[in-house]
């Protein structure tokens, strides 16, 4: 049986701090969008590592993605903060660590979402384009990739959605993030219905405003 118990409600805790929820919200989103920066860029260079056909760069780009989906987001940061530094005394500050964090994992999901995007392009378009004269390279970047990026944006756009609310574990290494202003007001008052709350509107907020950017993004690329 379930029994209710008395709890005083003081959302004055979150409205008189607010600019620190929105302080830690911007430091959430500017950690998010370096990661997703990183991981796009490694991902598709092991993307067309994986498509280029060669062994020798198709079997340890295919390791590497495998590799960086099974290792979770929270063991790769705390890998990443306290682990290299102990072994190889190599140290990051706690943000360069979770952007880094954010960048390795997230690169094992955007290399698939490049890997798709590049197959699904008819290869008769990379024939035609070196047919005519045009390098490996210049086939790429004028005939291949453009196409690909019109397909890839929706996932991508997922897959920032998941750094995003993923830069929130941050606070673990005591980046002073939204969720490490919850965690601090929580302790010192008590409050953890409305902190967390806040923490959980703000990140609904933001999911609601990139994917409004997303859509208009997707709307830009389509073809009439």
């Amino acid at each position: 049986m379930i029994y209710l118990q008395e709890y005083d409600f003081d959302w004055r805790v979150v409205t008189d701090r607010w600019p620190l929820f929105v302080q830690g919200a911007w430091l959430d989103v500017r950690i998010a969008v370096f990661g997703f920066a990183f991981a796009a860029a490694i991902g598709l260079i092991f993307a067309l590592l994986r498509t280029s056909g060669v062994r020798v760069f198709t079997i340890p780009s295919f390791a590497y993605v495998q590799l960086m989906r099974g290792i979770p987001l929270y063991v790769m940061l705390l890998w990443i903060y306290f682990g290299i530094a102990a072994v190889l005394g190599i140290t990051f500050t706690n943000i360069e660590a979770m952007v880094i964090a954010l960048a390795l994992t997230g690169s094992g999901y955007t290399t698939e979402i490049f890997r798709a995007g590049l197959a699904a392009i008819d290869r008769g378009q990379m024939e035609a384009a070196r047919s005519i004269g045009l390098s490996r390279v210049r086939t790429y970047s004028h005939v291949i990739l453009p196409q690909a990026f019109r397909i890839v944006v929706p996932p991508l756009g997922n897959t920032f959605v998941g750094l995003l609310k993923g830069a929130t574990i941050a606070s673990l290494i005591a980046v002073p993030d939204m969720v490490f202003v919850a965690n601090d007001l929580n302790v010192t008052l008590f409050t953890p219905f409305e902190v967390f709350a806040a923490v959980a509107i703000i990140l609904v907020v933001l999911v609601f405003f990139f994917s409004a950017v997303l859509y208009l993004v997707e709307r830009s690329l389509r073809i009439a």
